[in-house]
């Protein structure tokens, strides 16, 4: 089983979403380690998203729990979305 999310930029893409999107990858590189993969190539040069890819479905609720943790989606000023793709 494969899950893929699309980690992006809720809004325009400015100067300091790009720097708020980056930064989240290499949240997410550290949170999910060997449970995810977070290709850190695409991350880096992110300027809208970026994908993260659950390849074992044991890891599929930690790795959702670690997302969550950081987009805040019913927050007014969340930058960062998420979706399963």
């Amino acid at each position: 089983m494969h899950a893929r999310f699309r980690i992006g930029i809720a809004g325009e893409s400015t100067p300091d979403s790009v720097h708020e999107l980056r930064n989240y990858g290499e949240y997410v590189h550290r949170e999910v380690g060997g449970k995810a993969h977070v290709d850190m190539k695409q991350v880096d040069a992110a300027t809208e998203f970026f994908v993260v890819e659950v390849s074992d479905k044991r890891f599929l609720g930690e790795v959702m729990a670690a997302l969550k943790r950081g987009t805040r989606p019913s927050a007014p000023d969340a930058i960062i979305t998420c979706e399963r793709l």
